[in-house]
């Protein structure tokens, strides 16, 4: 027997997979629940069922699991009412949530498109994820991979998977929730069974694996429509032509949010544009080519040539509808022909995108498999599938590399031999200085007497900081003095700030007296964690660094990775190209990020807050890690 499905209670399941196996059945599919999602008695069910299972070399799907539907091959030992019209094709939706799968496999006969299966993993008692997505790299009828995550409860497998997925150059869109409120963690907890998770750094190691991220189901619908046509962009500038001057709007609104790229015109555009267009339409992007459009196609079709002739654009989005009625005749048959050639020309992808759902009829449904384009609908479901082909386009460049080792590693390790919890400043700021990130002058004393003495070698102004482990954020508690000019003054500043770390519990402080930088403040900051590994991220620095969300990515970074990175956060840290220097700060982040990797069996945390960034360099004037134990 080639499967057998158990829909018996729990303890029955159990009772009989020995029996199951002795009797040569190949694989087994659990579509009981009662397991690992139903509290302490389920999970000891589960890991005796995945005990035996792996005893007998057994594969099993579930437990607490919907089935599959295989439209390849017509089997669907399926939970749930199975699709009305379900349509072979190349992507494979593999789901934490056997709904989600549902829902992509409903989507998909209500628009006329082909899936290769539907398959939900349950409580992955033994086969999961990475099992399931190196079996869609295997298989030759799947091009694309669409998933729904909700807990990585096997990190290592399913990076086994994306691997195997990215040797095979095979997309994975992957929609996992963020987890954001108490109550999408409280569902997310009830519906699997295990934590969520932190989710920020998950997605960054997800993207690390070439995962190309989306926020929704609807959206990652969308996407898998896209990708399944087009793959390579010329360049990432989108730009639209609608009919509509609200339409216009919308998508702009809808593009913008999702970060893409809506390039002006370039002018031989706009002058192309003006001989085909009425002399009332304007020339901006989103483009109106006014609903006269669908009568005076021509019009249309030189509005889609300037646009797929401007070097600025790669991807154009543009309005043609499927048929409504069984006997209507389509207006843009000619105009989508146009289309087709001008992809072959320009090597521009075009995509058409309706504002909201559209119902399709059987015809319907047949004319878009026919015209060998990609009909997108929803603004906000295609502007995110757009913003997942150009998040392709640099998947394989995001890859985590792998490094050898920083040669000042052993120097490292040494250093925190020994010690666990936070470090002081200048133990931080030691990490710092051997992976390259640049400090100021600087001396450690003692005394306020000794510290007068320090400033006067190392030339004023001076900060006056106090230093100890017990008080890694010492400015919140009275700790640090600025801009001093004088001896006096210093030792003064230091006496305070000694006094200070003594009322918050410091047991021997002492004093860093350090040359006062200037720049613009942004946080460099590194955690490592113990399933995803180290990630890096950069924010605004000072008051505003634990304002928003951060934006992390998997360390360790190549420098041109490092560059990247800053580049796209630049804009949100108020750096500037022409007045700060950019390739500082990427070394900076680059140091940092190596930094946590390899040391990322000791160290919790590693932070350069703030990093000061002037026209020429950066200098980190603070520095606090966190240490951990040897496992």
């Amino acid at each position: 027997m080639d499967l057998l499905v158990f829909l018996v209670p729990a303890p029955l399941v159990v009772r009989m997979l020995d029996d199951v196996a002795k009797a040569g059945v190949r694989a087994v599919m659990v579509v009981s629940s009662g397991f690992a999602e139903a509290g302490e008695e389920g999970r000891a069910l589960q890991a005796e069922l995945r005990e035996k299972a792996l005893r007998h070399r057994l594969p099993v799907l579930g437990p607490n699991v919907e089935g599959y539907v295989n439209y390849v091959e017509k089997v669907a030992p399926y939970g749930t009412t199975p699709p009305p019209e379900p349509i072979p094709g190349r992507i494979s939706v593999i789901s934490q949530s056997g709904t989600v799968a549902w829902t992509m496999n409903q989507m998909a006969s209500d628009r006329g498109v082909g899936l290769r299966i539907i398959l939900g993993v349950g409580n992955e008692a033994v086969l999961g994820l990475g099992d399931l997505f190196a079996w869609a790299a295997e298989d030759p009828h799947t091009q694309l991979v669409a998933t729904y995550i909700e807990t990585m409860r096997d990190v290592e497998g399913i990076e086994r998977g994306l691997e195997a997925l990215r040797r095979a150059r095979k997309p994975v869109l992957v929609c996992a929730p963020a987890g954001r409120s108490e109550a999408a963690r409280r569902s997310i907890v009830a519906h699997t069974g295990a934590l969520a998770g932190n989710t920020a750094l998950r997605d960054a190691w997800l993207r690390g694996h070439g995962a190309i991220l989306v926020e929704d189901p609807v959206t990652m619908f969308e996407a898998a429509v896209l990708l399944g046509h087009h793959r390579r962009l010329r360049t990432t500038g989108v730009a639209a032509a609608l009919q509509s001057g609200g339409a216009c709007t919308l998508f702009a609104e809808a593009a913008g949010a999702r970060g893409l790229d809506l390039p002006e015109f370039q002018p031989a555009t706009k002058a192309r544009l003006r001989e085909v267009l009425p002399h009332f339409a304007s020339q901006n992007n989103p483009l109106d080519v006014t609903g006269q459009a669908a009568v005076e196609t021509e019009m249309f079709e030189g509005a889609l040539e300037a646009l797929a002739h401007d070097p600025n654009v790669g991807f154009v989005a543009f309005d043609a509808f499927p048929p409504r009625l069984e006997d209507e005749t389509v207006w843009a048959e000619h105009l989508l022909e146009r289309v087709r050639e001008l992809q072959r020309e320009t090597k521009v992808a075009f995509a058409s995108v309706a504002m909201s759902p559209l119902a399709y009829n059987a015809r319907a449904k047949a004319w878009t498999r026919a015209q060998r384009l990609p009909f997108l609908q929803g603004h906000h479901a295609a502007t995110g599938a757009i913003r997942a082909l150009v998040d392709l386009q640099t998947s394989r460049q995001r890859s985590i590399p792998d490094l050898p080792p920083h040669p000042a590693r052993a120097r490292a390790l040494r250093l925190l031999r020994g010690l666990s919890g936070p470090l002081d400043e200048a133990q931080g700021a030691r990490l710092l200085e051997l992976y390259g990130v640049r400090r100021p002058k600087e001396a450690i004393v003692a005394s306020p007497e000794a510290a007068a003495e320090a400033a006067v070698r190392i030339g004023f102004p001076v900060a006056v900081k106090a230093l100890a482990a017990e008080i890694p954020h010492k400015a919140k508690l009275g700790g640090v003095r600025l801009g001093l000019r004088n001896p006096t003054d210093v030792e003064v500043a230091a006496a305070e700030v000694l006094e200070a770390a003594r009322r918050a519990g410091a047991a021997e402080p002492r004093v860093l007296v350090q040359q006062m930088a200037h720049g613009h403040e942004v946080l460099v900051g590194a955690v490592v964690d113990e399933r995803f590994g180290a990630c890096v991220t950069m924010r605004p620095g000072g008051a505003l660094a634990e304002a928003g969300q951060a934006v992390f990515v998997a360390a360790p970074l190549t420098p041109a990775q490092a560059r990247a990175y800053v580049d796209e956060q630049a804009a949100r840290c108020g750096l500037d190209p022409a007045e700060h220097d950019l390739r500082a700060v990427a070394k900076a982040v680059e140091a940092i990020a190596r930094a946590a990797h390899d040391l990322r069996e000791r160290l919790a945390s590693l932070e350069a807050n703030p990093l000061l960034v002037s026209e020429r360099g950066a200098i980190a004037v603070d520095a606090l890690a966190e240490a951990r134990r040897p496992a």
